[in-house]
């Protein structure tokens, strides 16, 4: 599995759901299970902000199911349904956490109980045989939405 660190607080409005759009420089082919690890830089809280917030872990799986270009000639139809995700591009647009200027579209997302202890890496990363095992079994406890 994929993983990807995310700084605070953003990586816990992730988990939460609120937040279904990463904002990237770059685009990436990746298409599947993503991890979503908190970090613990300082880049948006301040040190004493931050402990409110869990860092050093994974607290979140997804699906990663597109990554779109954003920006103002990028955007086309706003009705069109954005291939491999639930999400229309007005969603997107309308989304207060898409900037651009690639926009990763995150969906299944389910917050982990626990946490996943682990340092952080640039870019995608690959989670550890450990890590796997921990969210898999965490998964497995989680109940299955009514059908």
């Amino acid at each position: 599995m994929k993983a990807l660190t995310i700084s605070q607080p953003y990586a816990s409005l992730i988990a939460s759901g609120e937040k279904w759009v990463e904002n990237r420089s770059w685009f990436t082919p990746y298409r599947g299970p993503l991890a979503i690890h908190a970090g613990s830089g300082t880049q948006y809280l301040t040190k004493s902000q931050l402990r409110e917030y869990p860092t050093g872990v994974v607290i979140a799986v997804c699906r990663l199911a597109a990554c779109i270009k954003f920006g103002p000639h990028d955007i086309t139809e706003a009705a069109v349904l954005i291939q491999g995700t639930t999400k229309t591009v007005a969603d997107l647009m309308g989304h207060e956490h898409a900037e651009g200027p690639w926009c990763w579209i995150l969906e299944d997302v389910q917050k982990l109980g626990d946490h996943v202890k682990c340092g952080g890496h640039l870019g995608l990363w690959e989670c550890t045989r450990d890590m796997l095992c921990e969210i898999v079994r965490q998964e497995s406890l989680t109940p299955s939405p009514p059908v």
